[in-house]
């Protein structure tokens, strides 16, 4: 998903939290707020340990804002989930009072950890199929099988299998926003397609 990276740093001003890069008080102050709002499901460091949760370490600026405004203006509808011992809730809920600052803040936060993509087990067959689709389907927009945070897209590779199933039954349903040429794509997959991608992304993508 290619964001226009001039309309995103317009709307984000182009003070050092605009452009992603935050000083060593703000950042300590948004670690604050990353631990009473976000770290019971993705953890500080962005990496989830439950496979319901997406891991969104490294994710760019651009993705993250993108995101998190998705989910503010419901145009992006959150599942319900309880992390051990804490209240049920979803990612609409959370987000819905943030200011525009707070959504900078945390997503120059999270872009500030280290993606690291998770190698699971998966079919090595389909692996190899899921590999020669993305090629041909995603790669151009989730480039690098999947890795690359200059894409200003979701990073798949190495996500949790529940949570990469979850987000393609989603996809499939309509009840996840995709771009217009995402959408066109994805529509002509198969189910067996969409299996062999969700195994090639979770054996690690394109993560060497």
């Amino acid at each position: 998903m290619k964001l226009n990276m001039l309309k995103i740093l317009g709307l984000m001003g182009v003070g050092a939290m605009g452009l992603g890069l935050a000083t060593a008080p703000a950042m300590a102050d948004t670690a604050a707020m990353v631990k009473e709002k976000c770290a019971a499901c993705h953890g500080m460091n962005g990496q989830s340990k439950n496979g319901k949760v997406p891991n969104i370490a490294g994710f760019s600026v651009a993705a993250l804002t993108d995101m998190l405004n998705e989910y503010k203006e419901d145009e992006r509808i959150g599942d319900k989930f309880k992390p051990e011992g804490g209240t049920e809730t979803n990612m609409n809920a959370i987000v819905k009072d943030m200011s525009e600052a707070d959504i900078k803040a945390y997503a120059a936060y999270f872009a500030s950890q280290k993606f690291v993509a998770n190698k699971g087990k998966a079919d090595v067959a389909m692996v190899e199929k899921g590999a020669k689709l993305h090629e041909r389907k995603c790669e151009k927009c989730h480039s690098d099988g999947g890795t690359n945070p200059e894409d200003d897209a979701s990073l798949l590779a190495g996500q949790h299998r529940e949570y990469l199933t979850r987000a393609f039954e989603k996809l499939s349903n309509g009840d996840q926003p995709m771009p217009r040429k995402m959408k066109k794509k994805f529509k002509k997959l198969s189910d067996d397609d969409k299996k062999a991608l969700i195994e090639y992304f979770v054996a690690g993508g394109g993560a060497k």
